[in-house]
């Protein structure tokens, strides 16, 4: 029992009220109207006592509980008020046990309404008692007032300023959470972009490394080497990867892609140009690592001869197309997602970082064009 108490009064507490030991402090200061009930009659006396008591209930109460606060507060009001009116002009001080009461009001409307009956309260004190009181007394009457009707909206303002400050925390750890899923996202996408191709030219030229070693060991022993280097390219892109240093860029994957369809057996062409220096490092980066994997799904699944990589500089944008000879998309197919992998979708998720688009679509009797299309003044650009 002693420690359920301890708990209560200590423990942990709803944030919309204050600390109960500094608001069970102020029952300290019902010792004055206490004292005043003391010099009244004995019937008056008695009375008095039982109100105080019920005063003193109803404010632990109101404190404690949301739950009808807003009434008790204009019934330990009116105690107030008949008080101050038939007993003591000193028990006008006991609106201060109103002032947490206030500030600590559920809603916007019930702090407004009482705020201003407090003021009235305030206000009435003063004009009734105006003839009686001295300029002595206004001294310590009058800042006493200006407290009573500063602290609620203090009160209000700190509960106001926690509440934001809580509100912003939870913000900053949902935002941090979405960072970290988008930063997992990028690293999948990465990961997929760059392994993928680099495994893909190693499995074509292993499996051209078998066909060659009893037919050309000279070409077969070039193709190993190759490997290894490609192995190599691979760790260290791995690694830029991890390191965030990740610079793929639209001449440095055309001369990839050239090497991965002249492995794969596939004729390529390349046209176009665009202007140096027309797209920014960002999307440098995303057009390299999008053609990138356009050109390995050419190599996987469409069992083209031919290839072709195109470059055409709009006046507000910049094309890469890629088409090919092969098999083609299914046209009966009607779920996009069904016939798209992995990697066509991180092409789309990258091209929206920039605005861009992508469009697939058949080629002449059979083949696939791949078209990408990203805008020179991106979204970044525009904001500032």
């Amino acid at each position: 029992m002693f420690k359920s108490l301890l708990h209560t009064l200590f423990g942990e507490r709803s944030p919309s009220r204050p600390p109960l030991f500094i608001s069970f402090i102020w029952l300290v200061y019902l010792a004055f109207p206490l004292h005043a009930v003391f010099m009244l009659p004995l019937v008056e006396m008695v009375v008095g006592l039982l109100v105080i008591a019920l005063f003193a209930v109803m404010y632990i109460y109101s404190i404690l509980h949301e739950r009808g606060r807003f009434v008790l507060l204009y019934v330990q009001m009116a105690i107030i008020v008949v008080f101050t009116l038939k007993v003591d002009p000193g028990f006008m001080f006991m609106g201060f046990y109103l002032t947490p009461l206030t500030g600590i009001m559920p809603t916007r409307r019930k702090f407004i309404i009482t705020w201003l009956s407090l003021f009235v309260f305030v206000l009435s004190v003063l004009v009734v008692y105006r003839n009686e009181l001295t300029s002595d007394d206004l001294i310590s009457v009058i800042p006493a007032m200006l407290i009573m009707l500063v602290m609620p909206m203090a009160i209000r303002f700190g509960r106001r300023s926690k509440e934001l400050r809580e509100k912003l925390d939870l913000a900053n750890e949902q935002i941090a959470i979405l960072s970290a899923n988008e930063e997992r996202a990028r690293i999948s996408r990465d990961l997929h972009d760059t392994l993928g191709h680099s495994l893909s030219l190693i499995t074509l030229k292993s499996e051209l490394t078998e066909r060659l070693i009893l037919k050309n060991s000279e070409r077969a022993i070039q193709e190993v080497r190759d490997i290894q280097a490609t192995s190599r390219a691979a760790l260290q892109q791995v690694r830029e990867l991890v390191s965030g240093l990740n610079t793929a860029t639209v001449e440095t994957e055309i001369h990839n892609a050239l090497q991965l369809l002249a492995a794969a057996n596939i004729e390529s062409r390349l046209e176009g140009e665009y202007r140096e220096g027309s797209v920014t490092p960002l999307i440098n980066n995303i057009l390299g690592m999008c053609l990138r994997e356009t050109v390995t799904n050419v190599v996987r699944h469409s069992g083209a001869s031919c290839c072709t990589i195109e470059r055409i500089s709009m006046h507000d944008s910049m094309l890469l197309l890629v088409t090919d000879n092969g098999r083609g998309i299914d046209d009966h197919s009607t779920d996009k997602d069904r016939r798209e992998g992995n990697g066509l979708k991180g092409i789309r998720e990258r091209l929206k970082l920039v605005e861009g688009k992508m469009t697939i679509e058949k080629h002449g009797s059979k083949g696939t064009r791949v078209t990408i299309t990203v805008p020179y003044v991106n979204r970044s650009s525009m904001g500032r």
